[in-house]
């Protein structure tokens, strides 16, 4: 069991000596002076003793058991180390030791051969390249931290040591704990996902904060967020627009992996965060228990001006401004003068001391609407700064509705600050920092129950084009299906396409067309990506004259391309519709954000607004496959585009349901076959009782 390797009866230290200032020596006494009460053998052969304990040459010399060793010393020598830990039996071993993977090919090779040895003999591997870790229940620091802020119930797990001791030295400034701290490193055994398991789990575990720089398996770290319905924290560097690698395709500018995190953030409900300030200060909130029950707010306020910001903060983030009710603005118009500002924002003036600010906030308090109060106090000369702090402390005490205290200011309001921080009362210094930190709590706490785990087992059927699909694959290069395979795809599945033929004969071209006018021609060749960039495409023929112009036109033109003399052309019929939609999906495009066998989120959906025009106006929502109907029409509801396909100013509404069955239709077509890692189909035509796939091109890799 992971908890084990966390908790062991007896721990030798590789590499500790008398020299104060080695990674070793500096273990050795964290482990001492935190209180662990288990056995602790130091081995180092030059010396007899280190730190008041007996010291031995190394690991085979120990009679007893030995539960866990960490190795702290240099990369050259850690295999031996690692061989005699074979041979000795061990349970676990933790390699604080840079050297291995992260600094290229032959580190690679160094440590995938030592985790193999360990894997092979079944010894659990923590790191390499790792800062250690701080099990605060256990009495347990395994770690070079400079310092341990002490015990907690909220859980710090990092890929990045340095990040972690960043936190931790803000953790010791603030007074806050944590029950463990956890430093990954490399990842060449134990990961996120096995730890996720255990903590959060874990009764005495409200929360877990993560600093993950790739993930071991996406599919299972959503899945296990979406079990836990604790706030988990995240901060996952590598997914900006520069970390992406895209492919020839409208989806890879249009899905990327920063799209990819958002999303699988969003379908697990975990809480991202931009910063390691953002992070820690969320930390600090959830300490403190104020996370709100839903997304309704009120703001009090002793000026105007901070409480026009904070509604607009207010509706930028997501968060509701409390309607006030009859009942409530009754009780306030008795508390406060008749110059106030009744509704949300409750403006008190700038003449309000303490006690205003206590009638107000208590009267709103009542209101059943409101979730929470984001209390806005500005240093004017009359402001009583300490008596409002102290009231806002009391108050707190009496309601489980979180009361957010907000003082503006330099100087004048810090012996404010001093009093609600000493009572553990959250308190910011700016509004939009502020508002935007409390919405990421209270969308957690409103999306927790709404959050539904969709199992792609669900979706699987027997794959009936999956010999030819599998034919079109290479391990090397991504390949483009050829038109027709991808058309069989759509069909399989029952998804709307028009009637088309692909033919290089000019007279079954006009045999089709003379019953299927207007028709659009189409180049079909697989490296042609973007027929408009080249006049690959020909829209609205419905003449057979004009028919033979083009289509000749249209064949010589992709003879100039490729070379071929005799090159297929698709004949398609048109679908005259209102609104062209997109629909496309990636899947792994960024091997930063996915181990490299692949164990990443799956594919990554792409809809919103379809045509030429698509990378123009990116009015692109994303799903992560796969999304129950419901959180699929809530996406589709946030397009720009929706509002026209819902009807618009009188306008008709078009096949809203036709377009949201295609999107189901979709996912599981993705899900049989995986081998798909990108898609474009754009357009998809809606008319008033149809969504109909007009273009699709089908990327796979196997």
């Amino acid at each position: 069991m992971i908890n084990d390797i966390f908790s062991p009866k007896s721990i030798a230290i590789v590499g500790a000596s008398q020299d104060t200032e080695k990674i070793a020596s500096v273990i050795l006494k964290n482990l001492i002076e935190g209180g662990y009460n288990g056995k602790i053998y130091p081995i180092n052969p030059k010396y007899e003793e280190i730190q008041g304990r007996q010291t031995f040459p190394d690991i085979l010399q120990i009679k007893e058991h030995i539960d866990m060793v960490c190795i702290a010393i240099p990369y050259q020598f850690v295999e031996s180390v690692v061989d005699q830990c074979v041979q000795k039996k061990i349970k676990s071993v933790v390699i604080i030791t840079a050297g291995f993977k992260e600094t290229g090919d032959e580190g690679k090779i160094l440590e995938d051969r030592i985790a193999e040895k360990l894997k092979n003999s079944n010894i659990r591997l923590l790191g390499p390249n790792c800062l250690g870790y701080i099990n605060n229940k256990a009495k347990i620091n395994l770690s070079f931290a400079r310092q341990n802020p002490g015990g907690g119930n909220i859980a710090f797990v990092s890929q990045s040591g340095a990040f972690c001791t960043a936190i931790l030295d803000m953790a010791c400034e603030s007074k806050i704990g944590f029950s463990h701290i956890i430093s990954l490193g490399n990842k060449a055994d134990i990961h996120e996902n096995e730890i996720m398991q255990a903590l959060l789990f874990d009764n005495n575990v409200k929360a877990l904060a993560l600093y993950l720089e790739e993930f071991a398996d996406g599919k299972e770290f959503v899945t296990l967020a979406q079990k836990a319905k604790k706030p988990i924290l995240l901060i996952a560097p590598g997914s900006s627009e520069k970390a992406k690698l895209a492919i020839s395709s409208h989806t890879g500018s249009l899905a990327s992996s920063y799209d990819t995190i958002t999303a699988a953030v969003k379908k697990s409900n975990v809480i991202l965060a931009e910063n390691s300030e953002d992070l820690f200060k969320l930390i600090v909130l959830i300490n403190q228990n104020v996370i709100p029950n839903g997304k309704k707010i009120a703001i009090i306020t002793n000026a105007g001006g901070p409480g026009i910001l904070a509604t607009d903060s207010v509706e930028k983030e997501g968060l509701e401004l409390t309607e006030i009710g009859e009942k409530t603005k009754q009780k306030l118009l008795k508390v406060l003068p008749r110059e106030s500002n009744i509704k949300n924002p409750v403006d008190i003036l700038g003449d309000a001391k303490s006690d205003r600010y206590e009638l107000a906030i208590q009267a709103v308090l009542e209101e059943k609407d409101v979730d929470s109060i984001f209390a806005i106090l500005t240093p004017q000369l009359i402001t009583d700064i300490e008596g409002t702090a102290q009231k806002i402390v009391e108050i707190s005490k009496t309601t489980s509705k979180p009361i957010y205290a907000c003082f503006l200011g330099g100087k004048d309001v810090k012996s404010g600050f001093r009093i609600l921080e000493s009572n553990n009362a959250p308190i910011f210094n700016d509004i939009q920092e502020g508002i935007h930190l409390i919405a990421k709590l209270a969308k957690f706490e409103d999306n927790k129950e709404r959050t539904k785990i969709v199992d792609c087992n669900d979706y699987k059927v027997r794959a009936k084009h999956k010999k030819e699909v599998l034919g079109c694959c290479s391990e090397e290069v991504i390949k483009v299906l050829p038109e027709d395979l991808a058309i069989s795809l759509l069909r399989e599945f029952k998804i709307d396409v028009p009637n088309e033929i692909v033919t290089e004969n000019l007279d079954s071209a006009i045999e089709f067309s003379a019953l299927n006018f207007p028709v659009a021609i189409k180049a079909t060749a697989k490296d042609l990506a973007h027929k408009t960039d080249f006049k690959g495409i020909y829209l609205d023929i419905r003449t057979i004259s004009e028919l033979e112009e083009k289509f000749i036109e249209l064949k010589e033109n992709i003879s100039k391309i490729t070379g071929n003399p005799s090159p297929e052309i698709l004949v398609q019929q048109m679908i005259e519709g209102k609104v062209e939609f997109f629909v496309g999906a990636n899947r792994e495009g960024d091997s930063r954000i996915y181990e490299k066998d692949g164990r990443g989120f799956g594919h990554l959906l792409a809809i919103g607004q379809g045509g030429i025009y698509t990378e123009v106006f990116k009015d692109i929502k994303h799903i992560l496959v796969p999304e129950y109907e419901e959180k699929i029409r809530d996406i589709f509801n946030e397009t720009k585009v929706s509002m026209i396909i819902n009807g618009y100013r009188g306008k008709p509404a078009l096949a809203k349901e036709k377009l949201i069955e295609l999107i189901i239709k979709i996912e599981k077509l993705l899900i049989n076959y995986p081998e798909i890692i990108s898609m474009d189909i754009n357009p998809v035509i809606i008319t008033e009782n149809r969504a109909v796939v007009v273009d699709a091109k089908f990327y796979v890799k196997n």
